[in-house]
């Protein structure tokens, strides 16, 4: 079997296919981890309650059983990926806990598994990771699985694992042709753009900004292929602003569970909530702006000498939070268009400039990685 996944510091999507790359499950759910210390405490009665315990693996992991996904949400203290840490995801506990935790109800004992991973930019570039994660990852993994009222074990044997960095996933997510709805929104995009036809074969310099919930990857590509030299990874994204937006309210004793229930509270049109989601907007605007002027900052570094770039595609869950970049018959819209703005008036202070900037529409955004992961591994 083969399986495609971005584990995202909000969000885990994948495809899991078998040898034929035909589609066995779409996979979507929580980057959240409950771990269970006594099995007395477990309720797994239905499909929809699973439970897991990593038995054996070369891979950090929990010695618990773990609920993960939106299991893990419905019960107290559970855990997510630290946003404001430098700590790394490649070879995390948690990150070993979402991965085995979504396919596990897929797989049949002795299932033996291609994977595509990615990384953010900053772990991609730290020497030797990458190729210790692989190794890693590659190898027997023996798992208990808790559903239906009973206890197995599998074993999952990893045979190949691809892992590459989450620009360069975003990059190859743009050529997915499966997808018809997909593809018929980046060729509305690509026409409201000016362009007769999908542009991207022709760029030869450009940069993905991949902006997540918790660091903003910018991959540059020379010539066509990413270079690592010029490319950063800033270790903050979307969840960082709400967290010091969170923060901030904090000091006027005024308090949410999260940022999750803050992303939530933001987004909602329940005419209750308005009130409170006002008040809410006026600790995010802030940190909003902070945010902002980091990414265009570091955008400007990628250009180093260069004066111009054929294109700025901006992917990323936290790119359509952030924007609500979104394309119709009538034109591209956005929420907030600040982002842009700011970058403009920047390039345009220092005498650079780009053929194209545009974004992938806030309904693909977030999945653009997995789009890309899943070309990969149906290659291999």
């Amino acid at each position: 079997m083969k399986l495609a996944l971005d584990i995202g510091n909000s969000t885990v999507k994948g495809t899991l296919l078998d040898d034929n790359n035909v589609v066995v499950a779409n996979l979507q759910y929580p980057s959240a981890v409950t771990t269970v210390s006594d099995r007395k405490y477990l309720n797994y009665t239905s499909s929809d309650d699973v439970y897991i315990q990593v038995i054996e693996s070369e891979l950090e992991h929990f010695p618990v059983i773990t609920a993960t996904g939106q299991r893990a949400i419905e019960m107290p203290d559970y855990q997510e990926f630290d946003v404001t840490s430098s700590g790394y995801k490649a070879n995390n506990m948690i990150t070993t806990a979402l991965l085995f935790g979504g396919i596990a109800p897929y797989l049949e004992d002795h299932t033996e598994l291609k994977v595509a991973l990615s990384v953010p930019i900053v772990e991609a570039k730290t020497i030797g990771l990458m190729d210790s994660y692989k190794k890693t990852l590659e190898g027997k993994h023996r798992i208990l699985v808790f559903r239906d009222n009973e206890v197995s074990q599998i074993t999952i044997t990893i045979t190949l694992a691809v892992v590459i960095n989450e620009g360069q996933a975003g990059f190859f997510g743009m050529f997915d042709t499966i997808d018809d709805d997909f593809r018929g929104s980046l060729d509305l995009l690509y026409h409201h753009l000016g362009e007769d036809s999908d542009p991207i074969s022709e760029f030869e310099d450009f940069l993905i900004v991949d902006i997540g919930e918790g660091t903003t990857d910018l991959a540059v590509f020379r010539n066509k292929k990413f270079n690592p030299d010029f490319s950063y990874s800033v270790t903050k994204g979307y969840g960082n602003l709400l967290e010091d937006a969170i923060a901030l309210a904090a000091r006027e004793n005024l308090t949410i569970e999260s940022r999750k229930d803050l992303q939530k509270l933001l987004t909602t049109t329940n005419k209750r909530r308005q009130e409170r989601k006002l008040k809410w907007e006026g600790y995010v605007r802030p940190t909003k702006a902070e945010f902002i002027e980091k990414v265009v900052n570091t955008i400007l570094k990628t250009y180093g000498t260069r004066d111009y770039f054929d294109a700025i595609i901006f992917v990323g869950g936290g790119f359509a939070a952030l924007t609500g970049y979104r394309v119709d018959g009538q034109g591209i819209h956005m929420d907030d268009d600040t982002l842009f703005i700011e970058l403009n008036k920047e390039l345009t202070k220092l005498n650079k400039s780009v053929g194209l900037l545009f974004g992938i529409p806030e309904e693909y955004s977030q999945g653009i990685n997995e789009r890309g992961l899943t070309q990969v591994i149906t290659n291999v």
